[in-house]
């Protein structure tokens, strides 16, 4: 099972987000917009597991997310990856100035690591992927309109992890829900 942890946003946020990219979506060509439901925020990703490793994975983001508490975010700007040249992926992001997401990110690279997931090498970099480019030929345009875009600062309360599993296909990812570990 191809295995992701999330933080899933509030209906509110993910309209919001549907917004960003129904502006975006005119002036940026080339672009495969992600569908509004499956709209996250990727903690970590695992990868293919085992079917018979899941409950132990299931039980460390229970621990992780055990030692946390809730919290809130805000959902600010947009950008592209990577920062500079052809674009892959048009981004929303995201801050949070306690410490708690930072905390709560570091709890989940604990927990998994000692079930054998090797901690990201690269530091973790809060945001909501809205679309992806299999191939930028814009000359700079989808850069330009995601930089220009008019964004809604938003606020999303965080009171659980999620683990979801992805199904690739042709037409994109499925998701689904695993199971959720509340904060706190």
């Amino acid at each position: 099972m191809r295995l992701f942890v999330a933080i899933e946003l509030d209906e509110t946020n993910r309209s919001r987000l549907a917004r960003l990219q129904g502006l975006l979506e005119r002036k940026c060509r080339g672009v495969r917009w992600v569908q509004v439901h499956q709209l996250h925020m990727t903690v970590k990703f695992l990868g293919d597991v085992p079917d018979g490793q899941v409950p132990d994975v299931s039980a460390a983001l229970d621990l992780a997310a055990s030692s946390g508490k809730p919290f809130t975010m805000d959902l600010q700007g947009a950008g592209c990856f990577p920062p500079r040249g052809s674009v892959r992926i048009v981004w929303s992001g995201a801050t949070e100035t306690s410490g708690a997401l930072t905390q709560c990110v570091a709890a989940v690279e604990d927990e998994l690591e000692s079930l054998g997931f090797p901690r990201e090498r690269r530091a973790f970099s809060p945001h909501i992927t809205i679309g992806r480019v299999r191939s930028d030929d814009s000359d700079g345009r989808i850069r330009s309109a995601v930089d220009e875009a008019a964004y809604e600062n938003m606020v999303q309360t965080v009171k659980s992890l999620t683990l979801m599993s992805s199904v690739l296909s042709p037409k994109g990812p499925a998701y689904s829900v695993v199971g959720r570990a509340n904060l706190g």
